[in-house]
């Protein structure tokens, strides 16, 4: 006796046509309720209940409540889920753009890079360079570190003649450009005076503590950002992460795909950094993750930014109610990425040796 196998459902907008998977919908689906529910206690920790908070957000709380929620609490857990729906969907374009699980934006320098250029704008009246950086704000700045940083690492892997450069040497000169961008974090620190060393210091851990409703547009920007070209290009996108020959032979425009896709994961990543400083191994897991929940062939954008809206939202709970108080988010997420970076490179040399 066979199982049958449900057809996947179609959805037609004009002469636009996705494909939906049944369970990928469903985990999706799961997803953005556990999102919602961890978005309620997230507003809710030390204050009130998940409930309160609901009837709270509906219009039916007090001065006082709407003051704690709407100007205190609503920014932080906005920017935790933006941030980390951001970091899970760019790390999830990387990834399937080079078919590699540890190409994401931690480990090709990107974020670092945006982290650069954020501490500049944070640390540039007290280090001598100005305020050019400080004018431009830490949005700007932390586009323009991942930006450079990004076309650095790409010119330095590029071959004539390859559309999408040699895997291994992109990591490898990322993990440098990581090194060379981490060394101009430091020297900056070292330059900035006491305050304003220690309120970077803070933000480059990767911390929701000051967040306030001028961090929230530049996520919002990555989201819609992220979401608006994951639907334009899903199938083909889908295409080209069975390898650059199939791509071709089906069709594809591999390079408007690739060099789109890198850089929409760019300035994705960059704007999400700009918001809650470089949250550690979101990118890398939220896609992993993503994948064995669907059963995929290959993470999907979108599920993986909801996988990583979770993981930044959880973390925050874990930070405000069981470690001691203040500590960053990305200690938190470090702490859990990086037995899960063991873990995926383990599996990888056993899957290589069978």
């Amino acid at each position: 006796m066979t199982a049958t196998v449900r057809p996947p459902i179609t959805i037609g907008v004009g002469s636009a046509r996705w494909v939906v998977r049944r369970r990928l919908a469903a985990c999706s689906l799961a997803g953005a309720l556990l999102a919602l529910v961890l978005f309620l206690i997230g507003l809710s920790v030390g204050f009130t209940t998940p409930v309160d908070v609901a009837r709270i957000l509906l219009g039916g709380g007090r001065v006082a409540e709407n003051i704690v929620i709407f100007d205190d609490m609503l920014p932080r857990v906005l920017v935790a889920a933006l941030a980390g729906f951001g970091l899970g969907l760019a790390g999830c374009l990387t990834q399937v753009i080079t078919r590699n699980p540890l190409a994401v934006p931690d480990m090709l320098g990107i974020t670092t890079g945006a982290s650069a250029g954020a501490v500049l704008a944070l640390t540039s009246a007290s280090t001598g360079f100005g305020g050019f950086f400080a004018n431009l704000g830490v949005p700007l700045s932390a586009l323009i570190g991942g930006l450079a940083t990004a076309a650095l690492m790409y010119v330095l892997a590029w071959t004539k003649g390859q559309v999408v450069t040699s895997t291994l040497r992109l990591i490898l000169i990322g993990v440098g450009m990581t090194w060379m961008m981490q060394a101009a974090v430091g020297y900056l620190m070292s330059r900035a005076d006491l305050h304003d060393a220690a309120s970077a210091q803070t933000w480059i851990i990767g911390s929701l503590a000051n967040t306030g409703w001028s961090s929230v547009p530049p996520v919002a920007v990555a989201a819609a950002i992220g979401i608006i070209w994951t639907a334009i290009i899903a199938r083909t996108l889908a295409v080209s992460g069975l390898g650059p020959d199939v791509a071709r032979a089906l069709g594809v425009r591999l390079g408007v795909v690739t060099y789109g896709t890198l850089l929409t994961a760019v300035v994705v990543a960059s704007l999400a950094v700009s918001a809650a400083g470089p949250i550690a191994f979101v990118g890398l897991a939220a896609p992993q993750i993503a994948v064995r929940l669907a059963r995929s062939s290959q993470p999907t954008p979108v599920f993986s930014g909801v996988v990583g809206a979770c993981i930044v939202l959880a973390a925050d709970i874990v930070c405000r109610t069981v470690l001691p108080d203040g500590l960053p988010v990305g200690v938190v997420t470090a702490a859990v990425g990086g037995p899960f970076l063991v873990f995926m490179i383990v599996q990888a040399a056993r899957k290589s040796s069978v």
